[in-house]
């Protein structure tokens, strides 16, 4: 698939100098569900983050997958890449630039594979002990293949601005919400996730999820509005 394609090139494009002997951080996640009877259904979403950070830099890596399917026919199958490279300007590390790409393929919003590169600045908006809110502001490229759509792709210049908060509630519970605009001439893109999780032992988690997508020009016979609820146990590396 062009997603995995992808992969390899934009992890070597967004890490300099990268030295595998360092230390990685990072979080898998996994989800999945079987129903048989007089209903029959399978969902399955899996997601691995990644992070390396040096003095002056940070990389950061999101890789997911989802898949559904309702009495033998499938209805998703959604696989997403998203990469990005923050410079930091000072030693508390609040104020910085990125260089990012995301890649993701969609069978059933017709998108064979949307690629967004992006550039721009973020800031530490607000933090405490317990919470941070992070702000991002660039601009982009983003090109989008379809499957049967009339055209073969299409292309945009795009703002991007993301909002991200976190909120340790207590030693046990922790909030998450990351909200994205992606705006373009063409197409106008949304993305919301809240999470909240509690903690099952000293690396694990459980996850509560509800994520939002919203492209207010989808192709056709094919809805703006995709919403998704989980629920899934995550691992803390």
């Amino acid at each position: 698939m062009k997603l995995i394609k992808h992969s390899s090139l934009a992890s070597l494009l967004l890490i300099p100098g990268l030295s595998f002997a360092n230390d990685f951080t990072g979080a898998g996640e996994l989800g999945f569900s079987n129903n048989t009877g007089n209903t029959e259904n399978t969902a399955l979403y899996a997601a691995l983050k990644l992070n390396y950070a040096k003095d002056n830099y940070e990389f950061k890596s999101l890789t997911e997958a989802n898949y559904k399917s309702e009495d033998g026919e499938q209805t998703e199958e959604r696989y997403l890449l998203d990469v990005q490279n923050n410079f930091f300007y000072n030693t508390d590390k609040t104020f910085y630039s990125f260089f990012g790409l995301r890649f993701e393929q969609n069978r059933f919003e017709d998108i064979d594979l949307d690629t967004t590169l992006s550039a721009g600045l973020g800031k530490t908006l607000y933090k405490s002990t317990n919470a941070k809110l992070n702000g991002e502001l660039g601009a982009g490229y983003q090109n989008t293949d379809f499957k049967t759509k009339a055209v073969d792709s299409e292309s945009q210049t795009v703002a991007l601005a993301k909002l991200s908060y976190t909120r340790k509630i207590n030693t046990q519970v922790g909030f998450e919400q990351n909200l994205s605009i992606t705006s373009g001439a063409e197409r106008n893109k949304y993305e919301s996730n809240s999470a909240l999780k509690v903690k099952v032992s000293t690396k694990a988690n459980l996850k509560l999820s509800y994520k939002v997508r919203h492209n207010d020009t989808p192709a056709a016979n094919t809805k703006k509005t995709d919403t998704q609820t989980l629920i899934t146990l995550t691992y803390d590396f």
